[in-house]
């Protein structure tokens, strides 16, 4: 038999469970130690408490601040110069700068050609070297049968590639020759020049001109994009001093010569989860493309990735086709890649097809704003090239770059 269960089991008796009987007095102590215990965390409960639970509580309910363009934005004419910290400089007025004739606003407006089909070939920034080095280039696009160039002349570091005459701009620009001459050898080759300029990717001008910087909140400091693992600084669309060198650029561009500009870089950095902690919430709003309409007029060739176009919601250099209505009179030039349109995301092997059926999707996302094909030449043979050369006459694109 299991004598532990016959018998029971003992229990040991300690003074935890069998207490002394207190006194009268010991029990009238101890009431008011708990009262007064219960008060002050009372007390600490309201002073801590109610502020967490009303922070807690307005979590993903607490509005982001509009977004409230820069003062020239809805001005018929560009603001006066911004006043600057010390230490800053700010991208100065050029005297007697050209804008494009009907602008109302004063700023230049550089479109492609509207009157001239222009077959382009991108030719690489190697050919500025000297006049020597781009002749030569050019006349191999010539003799391919093309009767436009484009030259990158302001590239996604924010170095000019020619001699500038905007002031404060000695560093940044890299180039040997001046606009003067670059357009002079294009017409010497019987070619229409078309500048490629990157617009808001300005690491360079961004180290000259700091207004043009975002800056991080409650701090005269400029924000650093860290998304890809080198400090990089970006220019901010919201800044007059952004519009104003962008002006002066266009300017100088179509004093030379340059009547066809080429925008790239019409973006946002890619913020990461880790700057709402630095900069303001507005630029991480759904609205934001707005505030790229202040250094972007209408009129412009702005390029677009077409993968950005095509995409459930318009990526980060398709943002202004949010609202197509400011962009009147503007060209997208669409970047058609193999490379980010795959036959495994169900775009057409056959080169021809592929054209045809991008162009096709990209036309319902632009609406009426024309299109000029950007085709990217990696991925394709000559053949395809050519069966693409022919799908784009057919089509009716008669201006389309090849890259």
């Amino acid at each position: 038999m299991n004598k532990r269960k016959y018998y029971g089991r003992k229990i040991k008796k300690t003074k935890n469970l069998y207490r002394r009987k207190k006194s009268a007095g010991q029990k009238i102590f101890g009431t008011v130690v708990l009262v007064v215990a219960a008060a002050a965390i009372a007390f600490l409960g309201f002073c801590i408490g109610k502020p967490l639970l009303d922070y807690i509580g307005s979590i993903g309910t607490k509005d982001i601040p509009e977004w409230t363009p820069a003062d020239s934005y809805a001005q018929q004419n560009p603001a006066p110069a911004e006043s600057t910290s010390a230490g800053t400089t700010a991208p100065p007025e050029t005297a007697g700068s050209q804008t494009t004739a009907g602008s109302e606003s004063g700023t230049a407006e550089p479109v492609m050609s509207e009157t001239t089909a222009l077959a382009a070939q991108e030719v690489p920034a190697s050919a500025l070297a000297n006049r020597a080095s781009l002749s030569a280039v050019l006349a191999k696009v010539k003799s391919a049968g093309y009767n436009a160039a484009v030259v990158q002349l302001k590239d996604r570091n924010g170095h000019l590639r020619y001699r500038s005459g905007i002031e404060n701009t000695e560093e940044i620009s890299t180039g040997s020759m001046t606009l003067g001459e670059i357009a002079a050898v294009f017409g010497e080759n019987g070619l229409v020049p078309v500048a490629e300029i990157s617009v808001l990717a300005d690491q360079a001008a961004c180290e000259v001109f700091t207004d043009m910087n975002y800056k991080i909140v409650s701090e005269d400091t400029s924000w650093l994009d860290y998304s890809t693992g080198t400090p990089t600084r970006w220019a901010n669309p919201e800044s007059d001093a952004v519009r104003r060198y962008f002006e002066q650029i266009t300017a100088e561009l179509e004093t030379a010569g340059f009547e066809n500009i080429l925008l790239t870089d019409v973006i946002f950095p890619d913020f990461q989860f880790y700057d709402t902690e630095f900069i303001a919430q507005r630029y991480f709003a759904a609205d934001r493309y707005n505030m790229l309409y202040n250094v972007i007029k209408t009129g412009c060739c702005i390029e677009m990735k077409a993968s950005d176009v095509l995409a459930e919601t318009f990526g980060r250099t398709a943002e202004m086709l949010a609202d197509t209505s400011k962009l009147d009179g503007t060209t997208v030039a669409l970047v058609i890649s193999r490379q980010e349109l795959t036959a495994e995301a169900g775009y057409p092997a056959e080169a021809k097809s592929f054209i045809e059926t991008v162009l096709s999707l990209a036309g319902k996302k632009t609406g009426a704003l024309p299109i000029v094909p950007v085709i990217d030449s990696t991925g394709f043979d000559d053949a395809e090239l050519s069966r693409i050369g022919s799908a784009l006459g057919e089509l009716g694109y008669d201006s389309y770059i090849m890259r």
